[in-house]
């Protein structure tokens, strides 16, 4: 389970599986209902706690470190799924735990981020316990705001386009949405022939 890290052979490296992510996102969730993440952050006893119950579970040695730091790579996960749900052309099922995409917004993501693939159209494990552990963990204070408030697409606007097909001069009107990270997706409004 433990690797050593290159060029240290005296430090060890910790791996988590599936399964020692899922309980530690258990446990976690468990705390936060105990009320033991006050502001967003957790109690040190929380993360002895995690590390000890890894350690019962599974065998392996589990520092709070450890803890902290695979939270930190959770809470990486847990941006980049709320960063994708807001984006257009996605959808989300509450039922299954999936973003969805369109083809077309599935291609167009992929090709400028091809990491996304294991958040696109796919079940995400443990959620329900991600949401109660991170969830409220993206923005902090009187200023913080949920994703329902945050209007991802920077802007969204009708443009004119004259396009040749096959001899025909056509006047196409799109709807252009960029999102906040740069994907742009176009959508024929109307298309008229002009010759």
């Amino acid at each position: 389970m433990e690797q050593p890290i290159e060029g240290n052979s005296s430090k060890k490296q910790h791996r988590w599986t599936k399964p020692m992510s899922w309980t530690l996102l258990e446990i976690l969730a468990e705390e936060v209902k105990k009320g033991n993440r006050p502001n967003n952050t957790f109690r040190t006893s929380s993360f002895t706690l995690a590390a000890k119950r890894i350690f019962e579970e599974f065998g392996v040695k589990c520092l709070p470190d450890h803890v902290d730091n695979h939270l930190k790579t959770l809470r990486n996960s847990w941006m980049m799924i709320y960063k994708l749900r807001g984006i257009s052309g996605f959808g989300w099922d509450e039922n299954l735990k999936m973003i969805t995409a369109s083809p077309k917004a599935y291609t167009a993501c992929l090709s400028a981020h091809p990491t996304h693939d294991k958040y696109l159209n796919k079940k995400i494990d443990m959620y329900d316990e991600m949401a109660i552990v991170l969830g409220k963990d993206m923005a902090r204070g009187d200023f913080a705001k949920s994703f329902v408030d945050i209007d991802l697409q920077s802007h969204s606007k009708d443009e004119d386009k004259i396009m040749d097909f096959e001899g025909h001069k056509l006047e196409i009107v799109l709807n252009i949405f960029r999102t906040y990270d740069g994907y742009k997706f176009e959508e024929i409004v109307e298309a008229n022939s002009i010759s």
